[in-house]
Order: C-alpha cells, then sequence, then structure tokens
C-alpha cells in the first residue's frame, strides 16, 4: 500500500528533524541569485505568481514535469502505467518524468534539491511529512488549481481537499488518494464469541462488551487492539465521540484536560489494564501480526491492513468506528500531490493538467478499485462498480462525514508522537487518569506555542 507502514514511524520522525535543520542551515542560500530564476540553459525562467492566476491552455512546446514518489510496492507498477498512458495520450503538450524511490530516500533527497533548486515539480507525500515544507513556505499555494483547470471543484469530497490545506485554509495539496481509519473485525471470532459475524458493534458501549466476550486469555486470543505506538491513534473516534477534543485549533489551546475525556480514557484504561482485552505495551506492528493470526478480534487502523489479511485468509469485514454517546469521528488522512518551491509557472501549469487527469473519474476509479482505497470523487463515490465492492463499499460509507485530524497544525505530529502517545501508555499501563491528561494538555499547550 502507498501510506507508509507504521514500521517505518521512527525514520519518518527522524527524517521530520532533518527537513527542519536542512531548511534552516539553507534559508540564506535561498538569497543566493546565482541559479535564481535560471532554467539549465541559464535563460531567466519567470517563477508562479501567488496572485495572478494562469491560462488554462496547452504550452506552445513540449513541458516537462519532474514528480518524485515513494510508491514502491505493486501499487506503483499501476502509477507507471497511468503515467505512461498519460505521456502517450494527452493533448496538453505535457510529459511527466517520474522517480519512484524508498520514502526515506525521498526525504533525504526533497530538502536539500529544493534549496539548490535541483527539485521535481510535482512530489506526492501525506499531510504529516508536508508539514515542514508548508511551514518554510517551500511547498506553493495551489488555491487557483480549480481556475486554472476548470477542474469542478464541487465534485471532491469536502474531507479530500481539507487535508491538504493549512491552518489557514490555503490549498498546499491536491488529493491523490485519501483514506479514513476503519474498524476492522474477525467474523469467525465473532461467531465463536456467539456474535453475528455480519453486524460490528454500532456504539462504544457494544465495542466494549464484544470485545470482552472475545477476549480468550488461554488461547492467547483478544478482544480489541489497544497499541501504544505505531498505528493510527485509535483512541481518539472514542474521545471525540464522546464529545471531548484535544485541540482549540482556532485559538490555539489545548482543550484535552476536560471532564468529558477523562471519563473516556477511564473507560479505556479499564477495558485495558483490569479486563485486559488487549494485550499490554503492544504496538501497531504486533497488532498486525495478532491480526493476520487470527488471534485478535478488532482493530481499528487504515485500508493498509486488508492486503495482509486477504493473503492470510481472514474472514473479516471493515466499516467505519463506532459512534459515542455524542457523535461519530472518523478521521480521514491520505496522499497528496504538491508543488515545490523553484517550479516556474509554466511547470506548474503543466503539473496542474496531470493532476487534472488524475482526478478524472475514470483514473479516480481505477486507483480505487485496484488498491481498495476510497475514491475522493463524489460521483465515483456512487457508482455501481464502487457500491459491489464489499471493502472499498465499506470505506466510502464515511463521504463526507470524515475529517482530518489537529487540520493543518505545523505541530500535530509532535502532539501525536510525543505527547499523545505517551499519554495513552501511560495510562493503559495504570497511572492516575486525571494526573496524565493534566501534564499531557499542558504538554500540547508548550508545543502549540511553536506554530507559526
Amino acid at each position: 500500500m502507498a501510506i507508509v507502514s507504521r514500521k517505518k514511524t521512527f525514520n519518518i520522525l527522524v527524517y521530520m528533524l532533518l527537513v527542519s535543520m536542512l531548511f534552516a542551515l539553507t534559508a540564506c542560500g535561498n538569497n543566493n541569485t546565482a541559479n535564481s530564476g535560471m532554467d539549465n540553459s541559464g535563460t531567466e525562467t519567470k517563477q508562479p505568481s501567488k496572485d495572478t492566476p494562469a491560462v488554462d491552455k496547452a504550452p506552445d512546446k513540449k513541458v516537462t514535469v519532474s514528480f518524485w514518489n515513494g510508491f514502491t510496492g505493486p501499487d506503483g507498477d499501476l502509477l507507471k502505467q497511468i503515467v505512461d498512458d498519460y505521456n502517450k495520450n494527452n493533448t496538453d503538450n505535457v510529459e511527466v518524468k517520474m522517480d519512484i524511490m524508498p520514502w526515506d530516500q525521498l526525504f533525504q533527497k526533497l530538502p536539500p534539491s529544493i534549496a539548490t533548486k535541483t527539485g521535481p515539480n510535482l512530489v506526492a507525500m501525506w499531510p504529516g511529512a508536508a508539514r515542514p515544507y508548508i511551514e518554510n513556505k517551500t511547498f506553493l499555494p495551489l488555491d487557483d488549481f480549480f481556475t486554472v483547470t476548470g477542474a469542478d471543484k464541487a465534485g471532491f469530497t469536502e474531507s479530500s481537499l481539507e487535508f491538504g490545506q493549512g491552518r489557514t485554509g490555503t490549498q498546499y495539496m491536491l488529493p491523490m488518494q485519501t483514506n479514513g481509519i476503519y474498524l476492522f473485525w474477525n467474523k469467525k471470532l465473532f461467531k465463536d464469541a456467539g456474535l453475528d459475524p455480519k453486524k460490528p458493534p454500532a456504539t462504544l458501549n457494544e465495542l466494549a462488551e464484544y470485545a470482552v466476550k472475545i477476549t480468550d486469555a488461554s488461547k492467547n486470543q483478544f478482544g480489541m487492539a489497544l497499541p501504544v505506538k505505531g498505528s493510527p491513534l485509535h483512541f481518539i473516534p472514542f474521545m471525540k465521540g464522546n464529545g471531548g477534543d484535544i485541540v482549540d485549533i482556532a485559538n490555539l489551546k489545548s482543550v484535552l484536560n476536560s471532564p468529558e475525556n477523562i471519563a473516556t480514557l477511564t473507560w479505556l484504561q479499564d477495558l485495558a489494564k483490569n479486563k485486559k482485552i488487549s494485550p499490554a505495551g503492544a504496538t501497531g506492528a504486533d497488532m498486525d501480526k495478532l491480526m493476520m493470526s487470527g488471534q485478535l478480534g478488532m482493530f481499528i487502523t487504515g485500508p493498509w491492513l486488508v492486503g495482509g489479511l486477504k493473503a492470510n485468509n481472514i474472514d473479516f469485514g471493515v466499516s467505519v468506528p463506532p459512534a459515542g454517546s455524542k457523535s461519530q469521528f472518523i478521521e480521514v488522512d491520505g496522499i497528496g500531490f504538491s508543488v515545490p518551491e523553484g517550479t516556474t509557472e509554466e511547470q506548474k501549469n503543466a503539473a496542474y493538467m496531470f493532476i487534472k487527469y488524475w482526478s478524472s473519474e475514470e483514473i479516480v476509479k481505477k486507483w480505487s478499485l485496484a488498491n481498495g482505497f476510497p475514491p475522493f470523487l463524489e460521483k465515483v463515490l456512487n457508482d455501481p462498480e464502487i457500491q459491489a465492492d464489499p471493502i472499498v463499499s465499506a470505506m466510502s460509507a464515511m463521504g463526507n462525514t470524515g475529517e482530518p485530524f489537529l487540520k493543518g497544525l505545523i505541530t500535530a505530529d509532535r502532539i501525536n508522537n510525543d505527547v499523545l502517545w505517551t499519554m495513552i501508555e501511560a495510562i493503559q499501563a495504570g497511572q492516575d487518569v486525571a494526573e496524565v491528561v493534566k501534564k499531557a494538555s499542558d504538554d500540547i499547550d508548550e508545543i502549540l506555542k511553536t506554530e507559526p
């Protein structure tokens, strides 16, 4: 799958730090005019305007777009086919030259390439990885995409555009693929526990009830995955669903320390510490293995789990996470296209033409059915073939109800990795919930002070 494995989380965090350091070291180099505004022949080139929309027409001569991404898995083969078809058949006078490399290599190469103006004109990555570039203004705003290309903005799901926006709503990424965080369940274990294998829990109370029924220590069998790192934040749907929240984004203030959150996390601690529905201290990778071995009843995670479950012949279902007492929260993430600084206006417009092609109903549908990710176009969501696929249709059921978590915050990864995971590990280990939450809330406030 295109979303990076959680086993690589540590490496990614290291490279995010590298990004910040490289930008700090090369900031003064951006004032060096020796290469600025020049193409390879030494001719001055026009940099894209942030205020004036480009003209929606094919360039007079062929424009080459350099495109970097990390789709090294089986999905990369389909991506190559789509790019080859575009290059062969497009009338935009555009050629996309794609360079696929491992994600960690991409994160090593991209900062210095931008600083020296030798980088790509188009890059794909997920929002968390893009935030340092947005903070340093080395990704260009893409708000003019719909004006330039004539693409129908209303045809995109709202959440697919939101995950690529900065805190003030500026569009820095356009969707390549989207995904939610879902509830997977083992149908055999449901049936063995006397539960209906076709019906996932609809509420958090049912989730807890089912997890207890499935858990059997004598078989090393657990009802629900409660990892302490290396996975999507499974506890956020519980907290937000019960009326809590983490950050007041408008005012850049933590709201973690609330009665609603303390009640939810106390409930979660009871499930982990007393009812032992999950192996203590396990990581997301541990839970993957347990789920694929048929010893785990439920797991809230991303669509990358599907391939492993199928390969291990696990009879499973997938749905949106259960609702809390107040609402239902479905986290949306994905991979988006961005245009780095140093790209000329001509190259940016050419990149737009390819993104428009990618965003056609035909390509969105092909990519979704092949890889199991929900489509980001409204019309494709309702396509009969999409609806006929049990996995894709279930993942698409979130519609426009999904939303990004900590939308637009540059510090989101720090909050997630340095505070929230530390908090949940302490709570599930049995530490005082109120004290842990208060400290975590104070830590978030300190981090938020660094938001631009």
